[in-house]
């Protein structure tokens, strides 16, 4: 392990680059960009303490599907991935958060299963958790014009996610809030899911490709957690990465 130091700017990695690192944040800021159409699109941050590439070099994928840019000058441990999964053995505290990321992966595939069956794509209808007055409604004009009005929530998972446009494959289960893009698509055909636990409710990011802000926290594919816990009242959850159009509201309560 060695640390190295970046000015606002450097790359740490490009998108495509081997994914045969792993960054540990110790001081700064670090972007997630992916490119769409020839545009950057940021994603979310990273901040202090942070792992950066590490889903990656814990699933052994060969190349990284991001760029990671220093958004500010940051410090940063890297580690060769034999050396992350040796922090992974000695830090209760590291493999806590990565057992509880792949538990909520998991734990998301379940409720797919559950998601389709009950809606008649699987022999059987077990019933589904209720969500009590929740609502997801438009923030942004340009999404206004699909969702005049916010959507009552009666079951969960509740799935918002693409139309697919001619020639695609359909989205791998049935969304409930199907929606309009046009390329370069921001909204993937799964992006996310509105979820429930004991009268808490959450949203989880379904490995969409831009992912998924709530209420200024990036989650996602590339960052700490797949999923963002809903607070009472009102709630912004943008999907699709900075500059995004859709903007979501999601009342509780």
């Amino acid at each position: 392990m060695d640390t190295r130091r970046f000015a606002q700017g450097d790359i740490l990695f490009r998108e495509g680059d081997a994914a045969d690192r792993v960054f540990r944040l110790r001081s700064g800021a670090v972007e997630i960009v992916r490119k769409v159409g020839g545009q950057a699109v940021i994603m979310g941050t990273v901040g202090p303490g942070q792992f950066v590439g590490e889903m990656a070099a814990l699933e052994r994928r060969p190349h990284h599907s991001a760029t990671a840019r220093a958004a500010t000058n940051s410090e940063a441990d890297v580690l060769r991935r034999d050396e992350f999964l040796d922090q992974i053995e000695r830090s209760s505290g590291v493999a806590r958060n990565l057992i509880e990321r792949l538990s909520q992966r998991l734990h998301a595939a379940n409720e797919r299963i559950v998601h389709d069956e009950a809606h008649g794509e699987v022999r059987g209808t077990p019933a589904e958790p209720q969500a009590h007055g929740v609502r997801i409604g438009a923030r942004s004009d340009w999404l206004r014009h699909q969702m005049a009005e916010p959507v009552l929530i009666n079951h969960l998972p509740f799935i918002v996610g693409r139309r697919p446009v001619h020639g695609e494959r359909a989205a791998r289960q049935r969304q409930d809030l199907l929606l309009d893009d046009q390329e370069p698509f921001r909204l993937s055909r799964d992006h996310f899911a509105i979820v429930g636990d004991n009268g808490r409710y959450f949203i989880r990011d379904m490995r969409s490709t831009l992912g998924t802000v709530v209420n200024d926290q990036a989650i996602g594919e590339h960052f700490r957690t797949d999923e963002a816990r809903l607070r009472e009242g009102e709630n912004t959850v943008i999907a699709g990465g900075s500059g995004s159009r859709f903007v979501f509201s999601v009342n509780v309560g």
